[in-house]
């Protein structure tokens, strides 16, 4: 059985995660159904974490995380962490589906693209990837994913500024190329990557968006080339699928916050 310590740590740090994530104001009746934790328990530490500055009370019943921890860069786990979570299930049922990677990818402030999560393949060639590394956003099916549900405005000013150098003969390094590239997936709903950061490699990445539609992450399968295309139909259907399921979790239109997937046991 765990320790009352351990779990009132982990209970605290659903609370700030649960708060960073939704878009409204939240009560204590809607931390201890969603979170499961016993309703004595989340006044605690409710009470504990706005005396401790990290809360705001901004009513009887009513409570947002601390607007300048928001509007840090780096905030703790924040959502990056309830994402990793609630997208550990899916990536785990797509390396199971396709033996193939899976790579989860969140924009930074640059709009480049850190790996939030990884499932390698099993496979003896296979696409791997360093530890906690951040990759273009302007060249990788990650990056035109997050781009395609940005304001077109953002991502042409983010893809006009970097510096852009061709890593395989496929790689597209025009701004109004790229820009064209990213408005198709906009249309379709997924991105596709074909040889053009490493050649042999392709995959598809499918943008997680939140309830008024901007990019929160994406979900990416990537693989040798040969082997994407015997079953390309199959694996952007699958990881269409993921990505949704994803954001009916964390972004439910119907209860715009973090849930059951945040469940403290």
């Amino acid at each position: 059985m765990p320790n009352n310590n351990v779990k009132s740590a982990v209970r605290t740090l659903r609370i700030l995660e649960y708060c960073e994530s939704a878009v409204a104001s939240v009560s204590l009746g809607e931390l201890s159904s969603n979170l499961s934790i016993p309703k004595s328990s989340a006044h605690t530490l409710v009470y504990t974490l706005v005396e401790e500055g990290y809360l705001e009370k901004i009513s009887h019943n009513s409570f947002v995380l601390n607007s300048n921890l928001k509007r840090s860069v780096g905030w703790v786990g924040g959502l990056d962490g309830a994402i990793r979570r609630t997208a550990a299930k899916e990536m785990d049922r797509l390396l199971v589906l396709f033996e193939e990677s899976v790579v989860l990818g969140v924009p930074n402030d640059r709009y480049d693209v850190k790996i939030a999560g990884f499932r390698q393949s099993s496979q003896l060639m296979s696409y791997s990837v360093a530890k906690s590394p951040t990759i273009p956003g302007w060249c990788t099916s990650l990056g035109h994913a997050i781009l395609s549900c940005l304001p077109e405005d953002e991502s042409y000013k983010y893809i006009n500024r970097v510096s852009k150098v061709s890593l395989t003969p496929k790689t597209l390094t025009s701004t109004s190329t790229i820009m064209e590239r990213i408005r198709i997936c906009r249309n379709r709903g997924y991105s596709l990557s074909v040889d053009e950061r490493f050649e042999g490699a392709s995959g598809v990445a499918v943008p997680i968006t939140d309830a008024s539609g901007l990019p929160k992450a994406a979900l990416n399968m990537v693989m040798l080339t040969p082997r994407f295309f015997k079953r390309k139909d199959s694996i952007i259907q699958e990881v269409k699928r993921s990505a949704k399921a994803i954001e009916n979790t964390l972004f439910s239109k119907q209860d715009n916050s973090n849930i059951r997937q945040l469940s403290v046991r």
